[in-house]
């Protein structure tokens, strides 16, 4: 999904999940059900900014306007130009990862989303998890910094965030870090 395959991987899951029934696998193919259902609201959800040509419908005016409510809202005069989004996804602390998207003015950069496979973390731990992703991402300084890093999570994942901007000196003054938690449906700043 992330590489944009979308268009591929909805099509095979739902003959996955038609085959999978029609062997009477009806535990497989409500898995399968629940992933297409899935896949179909992260993309329904992202139509208001892309159109089905493709191109953003965000321009440079419409950016301002987020970016200076943003800017009132993080309590920052910072210029927020990128924007980094994380969330770590692992099954019962196995095959885990982390993914980063990019937002530069409000626009996807998709070349610049980078998964990362979790190394040094065993077992479901997402906050040691997430702090392992943004050590890795932060030492790539060729990629530069961002203005706003949001985390999928709560407290913990942000206290984590905040505990590896603190390792590397002087980072914590220039990068806004906000944790959603879905649940509860809050924002941590």
């Amino acid at each position: 999904m992330l590489s944009g395959k979308k268009s591929r991987l909805l099509p095979r899951l739902k003959r996955e999940m038609r085959e999978a029934s029609r062997r009477q696998n009806y535990e497989k193919a409500g898995k399968l059900r629940d992933q297409i259902a899935g896949i179909e609201n992260i993309f329904g959800h992202r139509s208001f900014l892309m159109p089905s040509h493709g191109q953003p419908v965000i321009n440079a005016a419409a950016w301002e306007r987020v970016e200076k409510n943003l800017r009132v809202f993080l309590k920052t005069r910072r210029n927020i130009r990128r924007a980094e989004g994380y969330d770590i996804s692992n099954i019962s602390g196995r095959e885990a990862g982390g993914s980063m998207v990019v937002f530069i003015d409000g626009v996807p950069a998709k070349s610049e989303y980078r998964k990362f496979r979790i190394k040094t973390v065993s077992g479901p731990n997402d906050a040691d998890m997430l702090k392992e992703v943004l050590k890795r991402r932060i030492i790539h300084k060729e990629w530069g910094l961002p203005d706003l890093m949001l985390i999928d999570g709560g407290k913990g994942q942000l206290n984590a965030a905040v505990r590896i901007f603190a390792e590397f000196k002087g980072l914590m003054s220039k990068v806004s870090i906000a944790a959603l938690a879905k649940r509860e449906e809050e924002l941590y700043l």
